[in-house]
């Protein structure tokens, strides 16, 4: 049976002159600088795959920053037609007022008295109900 070990660096020891204790703590420093050796290599892999993670995430947040500038772009666009859309639903909601009260005060006046001539209907309406007709027509 052969008495010597072989470490990492080639090393060939003989433990039969080595005493008991001498054997042991030798064999135990052995196993400790294989263990090192061990961990050293897991670091190393764990901080490759780190840096890995982190060029994968550089470039997913290129990306997300991207679609941040596009949906910004896209934000600012919406919102002056937005504007747009709000001035033309007031300007319509006004003009539908001015023509409803224009229909009232038609019937109005159908009631109260049926005009002889067409141009006798215009004279009671006024000068202000003549524009708002002047302004729908435009």
């Amino acid at each position: 049976m052969d008495c010597s070990t072989t470490t990492a660096a080639t090393t060939t020891i003989d433990f039969t002159t080595l005493s008991s204790t001498d054997g042991r703590r030798l064999r135990r420093m052995i196993s400790n600088r294989e263990s090192a050796r061990r961990s050293r290599m897991r670091k190393q892999r764990h901080l490759e795959d780190l840096r890995s993670r982190v060029g994968r995430l550089r470039l997913e947040n290129i990306a997300v920053a991207e679609r941040i500038a596009a949906i910004s772009g896209r934000c600012v666009l919406v919102r002056s037609e937005n504007e747009h859309l709000k001035s033309e639903s007031a300007t319509l909601c006004r003009r539908l007022s001015e023509i409803r009260q224009l229909l009232f005060l038609r019937q109005l006046d159908c009631l109260s008295s049926p005009p002889a001539f067409p141009s006798a209907a215009a004279s009671r309406f006024g000068s202000s109900n003549e524009q708002i007709l002047a302004s729908l027509r435009a």
